[in-house]
């Protein structure tokens, strides 16, 4: 009798009768959805930002020392593209990155408004004149994006940005 009960707990067990945890398996082609990641704590998202933004600021303040310092055009072209690809590369990774809650909204107005000041910084790279590199820069500097880094900044509990 010992044998029959226990090649009938085998049975029931290798059936899925027997009352213990059920497991679930997936068909390979079935795999577990990835997680997303966990927005950044507070001093990470202040850290991260900085060092996002960092290399557009410092673009930006180079090019405008040329402009200041009168400069050829052609030299504060390439300034002009420097901007533009730093730029570029600084909306990719704030539009990468899992920011905290109460950053997201600014962060997204920040990133609509660098989208118009891109474009203008492409055009003032390609410019094929002085007359045409300022008018880019112009239209570029009306979108700055000033005011909704302010918000960004606040809302990490960062020191508003002023350039030097």
């Amino acid at each position: 009798m010992r044998r029959w009960s226990a090649a009938l707990v085998l049975v029931l067990l290798l059936a899925g009768c027997g009352g213990g945890a059920e497991t679930t398996v997936l068909p390979a082609w079935e795999g577990p959805s990835p997680t997303a990641p966990a927005p950044l704590t507070a001093k990470e998202a202040k850290g991260r930002y900085l060092a996002v933004v960092a290399p557009y600021n410092t673009a930006l303040e180079e090019l405008e020392a040329a402009l200041k310092a009168g400069r050829p055009w052609r030299t504060v072209r390439g300034l002009a593209g420097t901007v533009a690809s730093t730029n570029a590369a600084h909306a990719e990774q704030l539009r990468t990155t899992v920011w905290p809650a109460k950053a997201q909204a600014p962060i997204a107005a920040l990133l609509k408004e660098n989208e118009v000041a891109l474009r203008h910084w492409q055009l003032a790279a390609k410019a094929g004149s002085a007359a045409v590199l300022m008018r880019e820069i112009r239209a570029a500097a009306a979108h700055d994006g000033g005011a909704q880094a302010d918000k960004v900044r606040v809302a990490l509990g960062l020191p508003l940005y002023r350039d030097s």
